[in-house]
């Protein structure tokens, strides 16, 4: 019995861990950041310099389209991640039959899931996408009179039940890591538990104001209907602006409290400056031996045309 509580113990402080499931959703959540950065990040920085759309009638679709899509994947993404934490620390011994490809198969479910928002969009009013000039981005123009019985489930659906999610099981987590602490009465890898927690928190903060503009929005409240109200202009700016923090935040998240993430940051710096001194090398050595070819070139052309010089008849 004794060998029996030591294992399990043994397991669920392993548990603590950045588990390798966790591993692969953290991946899936960064290629997400990233892909909101070029969607939207750059779109708007474009937009601000023009001080107008100049990125054409495509991009002005995948600008619109995307950041609802992976701003809907990077939610499903945290929940799934928040969830997975929870049950390694629930059932340790479980935990261990989670593998990579379990893990890669739930968060490509979650990018089928939410492409399911986007073709529903699509399939509405896939024309109603309009330049905002408050945010200096495209979004969608939601004026289909259908909007106002879908849009309500799909934000049910896509953000309401993911984000109580992730505050349930984020709290779960907060309550097991301080008894099992307090249990223990040493410290405990943090890693994992710090890494799951800052994303789910950072998260929740930063959709927080978009999700009180729009229950506002849909109260019916008279300043929330006149278009040229603090609300529709200066508020709208800062919540949706507001949503990158978690965007901005994840990187740092993970630097300091992923070793993994840290060491390869390092290698990728290493492999950079070695890159560049090779690069260098080779750019030095690539001119030397033009220079010295050109120099050869010269001596032989000159030397050729000492030959090629007629012979006058008095040399002789």
């Amino acid at each position: 019995s004794s060998g029996i509580n030591a294992e399990y113990g043994s397991s669920r402080y392993d548990a603590f861990k950045i588990h390798r499931f966790v591993v692969v959703v953290i991946q899936h959540i960064a290629i997400c950041d990233l892909m909101v950065s070029v969607v939207s990040v750059f779109s708007r920085v474009v937009s601000l310099l023009a001080n107008d759309w100049v990125l054409g009638n495509v991009w002005k679709y995948v600008a619109a389209y995307g950041i609802y899509y992976f701003n809907g994947v990077g939610l499903l993404l945290i929940s799934v991640m928040t969830s997975s934490k929870l049950f390694l620390m629930k059932f340790p011994f479980r935990g261990r039959t989670l593998s990579t490809k379990a893990g890669q198969v739930s968060c490509f479910s979650m990018w089928a899931f939410a492409l399911v928002y986007v073709i529903i969009i699509m399939a509405v009013d896939g024309d109603d996408v309009l330049f905002d000039h408050r945010t200096y981005d495209c979004r969608l123009g939601w004026s289909a009179p259908i909007w106002r019985r879908i849009k309500p489930v799909i934000v049910g659906v896509y953000t309401l039940i993911p984000l109580m999610v992730v505050v349930g099981t984020t709290t779960a987590l907060l309550n097991i890591a301080r008894n099992f602490a307090k249990g223990r009465g040493d410290s405990i890898k943090w890693q994992g538990m710090i890494t799951t927690i800052l994303v789910a928190a950072v998260y929740c903060v930063s959709i927080l104001p978009y999700i009180v503009y729009t229950f506002i929005g849909y109260s019916g409240a008279q300043f929330a209907d006149d278009p040229h109200s603090f609300f529709r202009t200066h508020y709208n700016r800062i919540v949706k602006s507001f949503i990158f923090i978690n965007t901005i935040s994840n990187f740092y998240i993970y630097s300091l409290t992923v070793e993994s993430f840290r060491e390869f940051l390092r290698t990728s710096r290493l492999n950079v400056f070695r890159w560049g001194s090779s690069a260098n090398g080779f750019t030095r050595m690539s001119m030397q031996n033009v220079s010295s070819r050109s120099t050869s070139s010269r001596f032989i052309s000159w030397g050729g045309s000492r030959r090629s010089t007629p012979i006058n008849a008095n040399d002789k």
